[in-house]
């Protein structure tokens, strides 16, 4: 199945209605765009941003409170430095 699309000065672009129906995209779904190297895929995930989850292996429990604030503790400490 193939479709064409213009990109408009924002880069954006409107998928063709047969591609809409192929996928069962319908307003405010998130679509998943993933570069290879032969071109890009398209896909539609079901349940929103949550969808995402479990798409990136990682070794050991996430605490993500605590990775926030070593985030904010880096950006903090980048910004005195260039202060």
């Amino acid at each position: 199945m193939a479709g064409y699309a213009k990109v408009s000065s924002k880069g954006q672009i409107t998928l063709p209605a047969s591609i809409r129906k192929h996928l069962n995209v319908e307003p405010g779904m998130y679509l998943q765009i993933v570069k290879e190297e032969e071109g890009v895929y398209i896909t539609a995930l079901k349940e929103g941003i949550s969808g995402l989850k479990g798409t990136v292996a990682v070794s050991e429990t996430q605490d993500f409170k605590k990775i926030r604030h070593q985030v904010m503790e880096e950006v903090t400490g980048d910004q005195a430095k260039a202060d």
